[in-house]
């Protein structure tokens, strides 16, 4: 059993007051995301966190459910106003996957690599997933939630509803493993940290962030857009704007919302065993 949130625990290395709307524990709550947002339409001072034990609607990206078995993980969202045009916040979902990664190296998991567009991996299984959804946008600022489920100690009986397996913390390292509520605030420390360096410089960022972008880097994959077309090519990379840079006969082609996959050729091998300097 993992031991229940303490907000006293999340926030003691916190300085004061960073936080100014608040830590909000749920044991059980539909979304972590609706929360956040529904408490930005009201009016909460921001920054505010939503954390919960059991999720029954959780979501990712295009209204896919995301697993939220109660008691097994972290299912946190941080809402944060940035004072920056919308089109400077292409980065901010990889931007927060580098958060994820920078939390992990901390509890020692030194392998995990960003796949784009916002899952975290552990060579090919996944072990997070972020999704950022936005409210109150205008010429010149934006309300964001940043919700993140984190794999903590999911349940073995729970099987994948998604093309990739999911993995956790408890069974990637070895003993002794952090207690959840230290691994949710290092998690939360990072989001934090990463959305005050964001609000400086969003547009000088990708070049903090481009060593952990490079997972998929040189790499044969599928892209597969809403409309359900297909297309095959080689990664160039991820674009300043956080678009897929994509080699097709030729061609560079960019992708601002896809599903990406290896293709067969690909599979043989761990992307994250590559990239283990991440």
């Amino acid at each position: 059993m993992t031991s229940k949130f303490d907000k006293g625990l999340i926030l003691q290395s916190f300085e004061h007051g960073v936080l100014r709307g608040g830590v909000h524990l749920f044991e059980t709550i539909d979304s972590t995301n609706n929360w956040v947002l529904a408490e930005i339409g009201n009016g909460r001072d921001q920054p505010f966190v939503c954390l919960a034990d059991h999720q029954t609607k959780g979501r990712g990206r295009r209204g896919r459910h995301w697993l939220s078995p109660p008691g097994a993980n972290i299912y946190l969202t941080l809402a944060w106003r940035f004072e920056l045009p919308p089109h400077e916040l292409g980065l901010l979902a990889l931007a927060q996957g580098v958060a994820v990664l920078n939390a992990l190296k901390r509890i020692g998991i030194a392998d995990a690599w960003l796949k784009w567009p916002n899952d975290v991996l552990v060579a090919k299984d996944k072990i997070a997933g972020i999704l950022i959804e936005t409210r109150g946008v205008s010429a010149a600022a934006c309300n964001a939630a940043i919700g993140i489920g984190l794999n903590y100690h999911m349940p073995e009986t729970i099987v994948a509803d998604s093309s990739l397996d999911w993995t956790d913390i408890v069974g990637v390292l070895e003993e002794p493993v952090p207690e959840r509520n230290l691994v949710a605030a290092m998690l939360l420390h990072e989001m934090v940290d990463m959305c005050r360096r964001y609000q400086q410089k969003a547009m000088a960022i990708y070049s903090e962030l481009e060593s952990d972008l490079v997972g998929l880097n040189g790499r044969q994959v599928a892209v597969r857009r809403e409309n359900l077309d297909e297309t095959t090519g080689i990664v160039l990379g991820i674009a300043q704007t956080g678009e897929l840079r994509l080699l097709v006969e030729g061609n560079e082609l960019r992708f601002n919302s896809a599903d990406v996959s290896l293709t067969a050729a690909n599979n043989a091998s761990a992307p994250g065993a590559e990239h283990a300097d991440h």
